[in-house]
């Protein structure tokens, strides 16, 4: 038997299971073993006998991409097994990691309602995949427990691939008729790319007349639109390396079948806001200004009061068209974003927790400390031993 770790079913050039993959290999590194990939049009029921004889590997984590490449536990014949967003179904009561849909929508819907817009709507993924009719389906049941009016855009059966030139059409006609300031949720960062694409072929601007956000937070591609596309970020390294984790204890103990419940559910790590939602409820330019001005300098030292300074308007007209706009303070959108960039820093390096206050632009250890505890619930260090495996 090799050191090797296989993840099985992973789609090519997709953001998501790259990052996974990057988890998986800091568990294993960890462990001394290598993790490699399995392509989805490599493995299927049938072919994954000769897979495991050529690499005959420790034990593998497995992709739940779609139907087409569903692995249940029993084709594995005692290896041990890790899932990561499959159906509980097929996974048994092997470890399986998905994300808490309910926990997302629930984010997006908070999110998108400061500035209260007169509307919402929801636009699912140009192939109508189960995952994204699922939050369509939550994000309008969210909406409706609220009490909230929310459009879906109409979706059609159709091949898989990229969107195509008639679908922008139909979803620029439809976003057009959305009435002003319509807060719109995209169910993935590529969705969002689309919506940004069709709303200036309808002359809809964002974020003047449409507000936006996704999920998954991809930084090409949400950096790369025109406006930036603001996104929840969900932690797939952190799936892949928790999988792999599971995985490695269940190889521990030799125990096939783990012990871990059937499904360890997710929640959505944070809101990483980009221009896309800068113009909610009443539009000033100086508030699109303010936010962008605090994205670049939050953890620099910038103050409410430094920021207020460099616009020609009163202290209380600023506090107050910003907060029609945002839905909360000049402070809390600093905040916002030195928590960020403190939880970037406790889950993706090893800079010493006790360097982080200083490097998120907190002038005491103490506020950072009770900011952290009062929005997670944890102090840092416990945060960073949940969420990077770091001690």
């Amino acid at each position: 038997m090799t050191n090797t770790v296989l993840y099985l079913s992973m789609i090519r050039n997709t953001p998501s299971q790259a990052r996974k993959l990057d988890g998986i290999r800091r568990y294993c590194s960890s462990r001394g073993w290598t993790a490699e990939p399995v392509y989805r049009e490599d493995v299927s029921a049938e072919t994954l006998p000769e897979i495991l004889a050529k690499h005959d590997p420790l034990g593998c984590v497995v992709e739940g991409v779609a139907s087409h490449a569903l692995l249940p536990p029993g084709l594995f014949r005692g290896l041990p097994v890790s899932y990561v967003g499959y159906p509980r179904r097929f996974a048994g009561n092997r470890p399986n990691f998905v994300f808490d849909t309910e926990a997302i929508m629930a984010t997006a819907l908070e999110e998108l309602s400061a500035g209260n817009p007169p509307c919402y709507a929801v636009v699912g993924f140009h192939v109508p995949w189960e995952w994204s009719r699922k939050r369509v389906r939550t994000f309008r049941a969210a909406a409706k427990a609220a009490g909230r009016k929310c459009l879906a855009f109409p979706q059609l059966p159709r091949a898989a691939g990229e969107p195509t030139e008639a679908y922008r059409r139909r979803l620029a006609a439809w976003l057009a008729k959305l009435p002003e300031h319509c807060a719109v949720f995209a169910v993935s960062d590529e969705t969002a790319v689309t919506v940004v694409r069709a709303a200036k072929d309808a002359g809809r601007h964002i974020p003047r007349s449409l507000t936006l956000l996704s999920v998954d937070n991809f930084t090409e591609l949400c950096e790369g639109a025109d406006p930036p596309i603001s996104s929840i970020q969900l932690d797939f390294e952190r799936e892949g390396y928790l999988a792999a984790k599971a995985l490695g204890e269940t190889i521990a103990t030799k125990n096939a079948t783990g012990s871990r419940k059937s499904n360890e559910i997710l929640g959505p790590l944070l809101v990483v806001r980009r221009k896309s939602t800068s113009g909610r409820g009443r539009h000033e330019k100086f508030v699109v200004d303010a936010i962008d001005m605090i994205r670049r300098e939050a953890c620099d030292g910038l103050s409410p009061a430094s920021l207020i300074a460099r616009f020609p308007v009163s202290k209380s007209l600023f506090n107050l068209r910003f907060r029609e706009a945002t839905g909360h303070s000049v402070l809390d959108e600093i905040t916002h974003v030195r928590l960020e960039k403190a939880t970037t820093l406790l889950a993706r390096t090893d800079a010493p927790v006790g360097s982080v206050p200083a490097l998120c632009g907190f002038a005491c250890d103490r506020t950072l400390d009770a900011v952290f505890r009062s929005r997670f619930g944890m102090g840092m260090r416990q945060w960073r031993k949940r969420n990077s495996g770091r001690p």
